[in-house]
């Protein structure tokens, strides 16, 4: 499969507009019915409506401050990796569907893919007992899919 690499940047209009057409890899967990912040019904509900719940002020403050932290993180994966990381938008159509991922980052070879999370304490823990948790992995393969990367490189940074 070959994905398409779209030229947007995470939460410009643009991208929004993409996300809106297709299936993306931050609401595979939802479509699995594994996401702790939506609902299978919830996420069925926005695709056959187009209607998706406003932003308020605390989550988009949340996703702001995970960007940064991708920013700043971004210098330790790419030194543990050996390789540049660049964010990209992809988009394939899959058996039909027109799928798409937003990767914190991949590498020019398109060999690795980096995904990064805010770290807090559920996941701390998780972590510590050396496992990933469950809702995450739909979106790494998703991303993995579309990239056709050999390996994600999970971090969670604060």
């Amino acid at each position: 499969m070959k994905s398409e690499t779209m030229q947007l940047q995470q939460g410009t209009a643009e991208w929004h507009a993409h996300r809106a057409r297709h299936f993306n890899a931050s609401d595979a967990a939802a479509m699995m019915g594994m996401s702790k912040y939506k609902t299978r019904a919830e996420l069925l509900r926005e695709k056959a409506t187009g209607i998706i719940p406003e932003v308020d002020a605390a989550t988009q403050a949340r996703f702001d401050r995970g960007h940064a932290i991708e920013a700043l993180a971004r210098p330790f994966a790419e030194a543990l990796i050996g390789d540049e990381l660049f964010p990209v938008v992809l988009s394939a159509e899959v058996d039909g569907l027109p799928m798409s991922a937003s990767l914190d980052g991949l590498t020019m070879t398109e060999d690795v893919a980096w995904e990064c999370k805010t770290m807090n304490a559920e996941l701390a823990d998780s972590l510590d007992n050396g496992t990933i948790p469950i809702s995450y992995w739909p979106q790494m393969e998703q991303g993995l899919m579309l990239s056709g990367a050999e390996r994600c490189v999970f971090m969670a940074s604060d």
